[in-house]
């Protein structure tokens, strides 16, 4: 049970941690780089977090977006940095942690026989 808890800590470490930024004080607020039909989390200036934003369009002061069909129009000012879920990296490494983990209970129980 212990060793099911700690592969299940590390897995959720992961996965909330496979993100690159995209927009943000970096690279100085470049908008260009978003692509149209794309998820991103947006955080704003208040710390709130606005997750499966899909991406539509831009204007010189804000961004457009859906989030459950419903449409989001927020000012560009107000957004403190904007992520893109990595899943393809997710995947990789939840994969490679439970083939570890597999091996790792393996070895043991066929050293002892």
């Amino acid at each position: 049970m212990k060793k099911f808890l700690i592969c299940f800590s590390m897995t959720f470490v992961l996965v909330t941690s496979c993100v690159s930024t995209k927009v943000s004080s970096d690279n100085n607020f470049d908008y260009s780089v978003l692509q149209q039909n794309t998820n991103y989390i947006i955080e704003t200036r208040d710390y709130k977090k606005i997750r499966q934003f899909k991406f539509v369009s831009q204007t010189k002061d804000s961004i457009t977006g859906k989030q459950k069909d419903q449409e989001i129009k927020l000012n560009k000012n107000k957004i403190l940095q904007i992520k893109k879920p990595s899943t393809g990296k997710t995947v990789g490494l939840i994969a490679g942690i439970l083939a570890v983990a597999g091996i790792g209970s393996f070895i043991p129980a066929a050293v002892s026989n």
